[in-house]
């Protein structure tokens, strides 16, 4: 599994460090009028945007492992999806159920980093049910 190291984010000087790519399979899949492409956060994303979900994981631990694991939830996601405001969407069972958001930055199409956060079973089962999420073809 990638593991993205927190510390090196949180000291970094640039707005773009890669955490992964948008595949061609993903585009495919969701029909995306984009080519393949890195996926960046910027230094600041994780405090601004994801510690605002923290206590919404069942533990410090399984927040902490999401978060380490963002890389492999982009690698590889259980389900993926596009969110109504045009979010790329990322699934994967870890310890919770972790949704990491990709934003389309208007103009360019670049790809950056928006937020992860935890869905229940429920949410999940939902979401598959109205196709908004759809499975991702182990290979």
């Amino acid at each position: 599994m990638d593991i993205l190291d927190i510390n090196k984010i949180n000291k970094a000087k640039s707005k773009n460090i890669k955490i992964g790519e948008l595949t061609q399979d993903v585009i495919d899949a969701l029909n995306l009028d984009l080519k393949p492409q890195n996926i960046n956060i910027w230094a600041t994303r994780i405090q601004e945007h994801c510690e605002k979900h923290k206590d919404e994981y069942s533990s410090p631990n399984a927040y902490n492992q999401a978060v380490k694991f963002i890389p492999t939830i982009i690698k590889e996601p259980d389900y993926i999806g596009l969110h109504n405001n045009g979010n790329i969407q990322y699934v994967k069972r870890l310890d919770d159920i972790s949704m990491v958001g990709i934003q389309i930055l208007h103009g360019s199409g670049n790809l950056l980093f928006r937020t992860i956060f935890p869905i229940t079973e429920s949410k999940l089962n939902n979401s598959i049910k109205s196709g908004k999420l759809i499975p991702m073809d182990k290979k």
